[in-house]
């Protein structure tokens, strides 16, 4: 009987260390058509060149992560590609390389809140959506998805 309460308390002890280890914290959380739109700010990332972002999650199916010099965005329905925002104007001949994907009303709706939520936080150095009309897809991954890849931000 000790031994299982021991292995309890353990176990409780490593899970609070583990998620007070993530650097991670909801900042707003809103409801609309699309289902439930959570922002969050992350810092601390390990990546030498971006050391925080905002990640927008909108109901566990897409994903937009804002940075200093660009904004994501990923979806569930395409896993192998990345959306990243494109400022301009699109190409009239468009090239047989690149594929666009115009902004829908979640990207306005979820992209419009993340410029307030930037001004609220001061982050005066993050890219904001104004003028980008579109999103330039890349594909990330050629042969799919991989099996046991957790889907979050990139």
């Amino acid at each position: 009987m000790k031994n299982a309460q021991t292995k309890i308390l353990s176990f409780l002890i490593i899970s609070l260390i583990i998620s007070c280890s993530t650097n991670k914290g909801l900042i707003k959380r809103d409801k609309s058509d699309y289902g439930t739109v959570k922002y969050f700010v992350q810092t601390d990332l390990n990546n030498e060149d971006y050391k925080k972002r905002i990640i927008i999650k909108v109901a566990d199916s897409v994903y937009y992560s804002l940075y200093s010099d660009g904004i994501n965005k990923r979806t569930k329905k395409n896993k192998n590609s990345v959306y990243r925002l494109f400022y301009g104007e699109i190409p009239k001949e468009l090239d047989a390389q690149i594929a666009y994907q115009k902004l829908s009303e979640l990207d306005s709706l979820v992209l419009s809140k993340s410029d307030k939520i930037l001004d609220s936080l001061k982050w005066n150095d993050f890219k904001r959506w104004n003028g980008a009309k579109a999103f330039e897809i890349e594909v990330v991954y050629y042969h799919g998805f991989p099996k046991n890849g957790k889907f979050e931000p990139y």
